[in-house]
């Protein structure tokens, strides 16, 4: 008898080892997921200040009251929905995201209790946050301690 092929035992074991391998890369891959997100979330902001400052310029030196609505082309969040944008006064003007790590030491933000939860998407880990949260990005501009 010369039986030339595999047993089941040998793909059984063939195929665990792939499934063990392949699972350890996904993991892998999410952490970078979410790092990915959350450096885009910081672009962003960026993006979306240059869009208000623009405005300021162009309309009579006022923030507006909605973002959303007064500027077209500002980029969402990478899950959907707003990024956060609070209008303190004509002058001045909170902007921020939640972010689904911690910011790194690195990282400043404008710590203050405005709220910057996304509008429009339950989808964002966290799906509520404050500036002051250690999972939040802010950007003040007008208000004392950039």
């Amino acid at each position: 008898m010369n039986n030339k092929g595999f047993t089941l035992i040998e793909m059984l074991v063939v195929i665990a080892i792939i499934g063990l391998l392949s699972s350890t890369i996904l993991i892998g891959l999410g952490n970078a997921r979410t790092r990915a997100r959350d450096a885009r979330r910081i672009s962003d902001l960026r993006q979306v200040q240059n869009g208000l400052e623009n405005h300021y310029v162009e309309s009579n030196q006022t923030y507006p009251q909605d973002v959303y609505n007064s500027i077209s082309g500002l980029p969402v969040d990478p899950q959907g929905g707003e990024y956060g944008y609070v209008r303190i006064s004509t002058q001045s003007y909170v902007l921020g995201a939640c972010l689904e790590n911690d910011r790194s030491s690195d990282i400043q933000s404008f710590s203050s209790n405005y709220d910057v939860s996304p509008i429009g998407s339950p989808l964002i880990p966290p799906p509520t946050c404050n500036c002051e949260d250690s999972d939040s990005y802010c950007v003040a501009i007008g208000i004392g301690g950039r």
